[in-house]
């Protein structure tokens, strides 16, 4: 039995910025709404570039980043749990070698923690990356694979008999959002004489190969009544930029009214493409309203 009165959310990200600027109108929401809601840092965030201006705090950016995530989570209103792996930076960043970087970690260990965490927290739902990394981020590919392992290894009493007494979270999903966004964002940025297969501070980002097909959204989260505090927690995050840049090509009421949504896959349990719910395990499939 949970000891807990509170239904429970946990949301498994890899970088300090990653609950702001992903899904922080998600877990906004889900506070306002009662939930224990608890957010998984894999990482230090120490392989991240920074905005402009802030080029003097790359050799303090970990105690940095550090203090702009607890600003951050303070705002969600989320409680806060760091597993201190290095940031093993994007595809082919010298950070993918580093001995201590996380998708160099023993996958057991980091899966064992995960389990314990689960058993102790004991969520309903858990959150997370999706398989392609959501841009191809090897630290979100490593945080999506042993964050499955260890949504399925939780209930298992075979497995990690030490992590503490055995629980099954009921559902499971990854942050994922739709190509058809993407095709207009790149629609956009081309508009803007900008390149959309080279994106990023670091230009290493192709949009064109970024999403998902709608029918693979199994799941829209309207933030709309949350918009200010996914705003303020991503501002909090200064040296990352902030938050988004879609300011710079639609106005703020614009985005507020028809973009205050965070969309997600269903991992578990399997669900057919096409079927669409607006909160966690609550179907609403004659509602149409996003697709």
């Amino acid at each position: 039995m949970n000891p807990n009165p509170k239904p429970t959310l946990l949301a498994v990200v890899a970088h300090p910025d990653d609950e702001s600027f992903g899904m922080g109108g998600t877990l906004a929401r889900y506070v306002g709404e009662g939930w224990d809601v608890h957010v998984a840092v894999m990482t230090d965030g120490v392989a991240g570039s920074v905005a402009e201006g802030f080029e003097a705090t790359l050799a303090d950016l970990v105690a940095i980043r550090q203090q702009e995530l607890e600003t951050a989570v303070t705002v969600l209103g989320v409680r806060l749990h760091t597993f201190g792996y290095r940031d093993s930076g994007y595809v082919n960043d010298p950070a993918n070698g580093h001995p201590e970087a996380f998708i160099k970690a023993p996958q057991e260990e980091v899966v064992e923690r995960l389990v314990a965490l689960m058993r102790q927290i004991r969520p309903q739902v858990v959150l997370t990356h999706d398989e392609m990394g959501n841009y191809f981020h090897p630290d979100h590919i490593t945080c999506c694979t042993t964050t499955t392992l260890a949504f399925h290894a939780a209930g298992d009493p075979a497995q990690y008999p030490a992590a503490g007494p055995t629980y099954q979270p009921e559902r499971l999903y990854y942050t994922a959002f739709s190509n058809r966004w993407v095709k207009f964002f790149t629609f956009m940025l081309r508009l803007s004489r900008k390149d959309p297969t080279r994106m990023g501070r670091n230009k290493d980002i192709d949009m064109t190969k970024l999403g998902v097909p709608p029918q693979r959204i199994h799941a829209v989260i309207d933030y709309g009544d949350y918009w200010d505090i996914k705003k303020a927690a991503s501002a909090a995050h200064s040296s990352q930029g902030g938050g988004t840049p879609l300011t710079r090509f639609l106005p703020e009421w614009i985005l507020r009214r028809f973009l205050a949504k965070e969309t997600y896959i269903r991992a578990h349990p399997p669900t057919p493409d096409g079927y669409r719910e607006y909160a966690f395990g609550q179907p609403e499939t004659a509602v149409r309203r996003f697709t």
